[in-house]
């Protein structure tokens, strides 16, 4: 018998109410610490670059780290359609874990991480847009092009924003350039605040990162 991650039906459920979608069939996998370099190595990453990740989702594939029961609920987040594929690295986690705590009901369903992503959406987008981190996890769950959807959002809380800039500070990673030839989305165990680097930040750049926190937050959310 295969063993399902923690409380994966209950979340997927859960996830789909909540976001009005359908996932699917889910594929979440229980590794340990070497299962979890094989399957990071099979996605272009190095095994030295799976150290701390304790969560990770490529394709329509979640693998969680054995001793990490705690971010499954973040990971099938990422899996209903709110990663980095699909949006700007720093808003997906952001909003991936301002979901996770709006729909945890107990403290073994989720354990804060990505503080500063967290900081932003929660401080920032969500207020200056007046919807919860749900509301617009919906927006772009349901969106063909949620870089846009999110960009005229943004712009008709700030009438005057150009939709165009916000759209391009919001894009997802591109596969098709070099830097971008990893794929899937990782999950990191660190203590108080997170660090990016380029390995965690997957090719999107955390200069890029800094500068659309800086333009998207503070130039329009102040």
């Amino acid at each position: 018998m295969i063993k399902k991650c923690h409380k994966q039906d209950e979340f997927v459920q859960r996830i789909e109410g909540a976001l009005n979608t359908r996932m699917g069939n889910v594929s979440c996998k229980i590794v340990n610490k070497s299962g979890m370099a094989d399957v990071m190595a099979k996605a272009g990453w190095s095994r030295n670059e799976s150290a701390g990740v304790v969560g990770f989702q490529v394709d329509e594939n979640v693998y969680v780290l054995d001793s990490a029961p705690w971010t499954v609920l973040h990971e099938l987040i990422h899996r209903a359609g709110i990663n980095a594929d699909r949006i700007s690295r720093f808003v997906a986690e952001g909003l991936t874990e301002a979901i996770a705590a709006e729909l945890k009901q107990s403290p073994d369903e989720h354990r804060a991480t990505y503080p500063a992503e967290v900081t932003w959406v929660t401080q920032r987008l969500l207020p200056s847009l007046n919807m919860s981190a749900v509301q617009l996890g919906r927006v772009i769950v349901h969106s063909r092009n949620p870089p846009r959807a999110v960009a005229e959002l943004m712009a008709k809380a700030k009438p005057g924003a150009n939709v165009s800039t916000l759209t391009r500070q919001l894009r997802p990673q591109a596969s098709n350039q070099p830097s971008f030839n990893r794929g899937g989305h990782v999950t990191r165990l660190h203590g108080s605040a997170f660090t990016v680097d380029s390995s965690v930040s997957d090719g999107v750049g955390w200069i890029l990162l800094l500068a659309g926190f800086a333009l998207v937050g503070p130039s329009l959310f102040r």
